[in-house]
């Protein structure tokens, strides 16, 4: 995702990106590609970073568990925006960053699709159209490696059904976890005589990119608080 950032912001007008901040341990650091079309990648550490004085808008984390609470650091320290796009978050580290909240802009997703932000939404006003007569189940699929289950998506439909008076049991959440699959979530609301399915499918990584960054464009104009991606994204 990182990589992929770096990339495409290019297709972003009004966007550039000013560092690339990886692990002080990264072998990123002594040897890395460039991206197409881009002269020398501004990549280094945040200490390094933090100590030249530079400055960023939004700083965008797309890491793992451990490394968020430093990018939360990292914003505070140089007053940038704060984009989490890492899920699998603790308690206590999603805590850090709601805190974060009350003097910068912060956004935490579990997704930063476009779609699914909409599938959220529509999942929304379906379950409060069907009522309580309906019940709802979610099965996601991910890549092998991917290491929490279930998704963060998965838990973003559950809340977005359970906000149209349709709560789903935990045991009612499947995860799937083989080969390279990207992602893939089905909600299905099942009532008397029918059975209603909704599907997102992601083919690409760079639709989370996408989103990522034009949420970042909009994020840089607000003042400190916690958002949703919804708002973002303006849905």
């Amino acid at each position: 995702m990182g990589a992929r950032l770096c990339t495409l912001i290019d297709d972003h007008p009004g966007l550039s990106l000013v560092a690339a901040l990886t692990r002080e341990a990264s072998p990123a650091l002594l040897a890395h590609t460039p991206a197409p079309g881009r002269a020398q990648l501004p990549l280094t550490t945040a200490a390094a970073w933090l100590a030249s004085g530079a400055t960023a808008d939004v700083l965008i984390d797309f890491s793992n568990e451990k490394a968020v609470s430093a990018a939360v650091e990292t914003a505070l320290s140089s007053c940038s925006a704060l984009l989490v796009g890492t899920t699998g978050l603790t308690p206590e580290t999603r805590a850090a960053v709601d805190r974060a909240a009350s003097r910068i802009a912060v956004i935490c997703a579990s997704n930063t699709s476009l779609g699914v932000a909409a599938s959220a939404s529509a999942l929304t006003h379906l379950a409060r159209s069907l009522g309580a007569g309906y019940r709802v189940s979610i099965v996601e699929t991910h890549h092998e490696k991917k290491k929490d289950a279930p998704s963060g998506t998965a838990l973003r439909l559950a809340d977005a059904a359970a906000a149209g008076g349709l709560p789903v049991d935990p045991s009612a959440i499947f995860s799937i976890r083989a080969g390279d699959v990207i992602g893939e979530h089905t909600v299905r609301l099942i009532g008397p005589g029918e059975c209603i399915e909704l599907t997102h499918r992601a083919t690409t990584r760079d639709l989370f990119v996408h989103g990522a960054l034009r949420a970042a464009a909009w994020l840089a104009r607000q003042k400190p608080g916690l958002y949703r991606i919804e708002q973002a994204l303006g849905l």
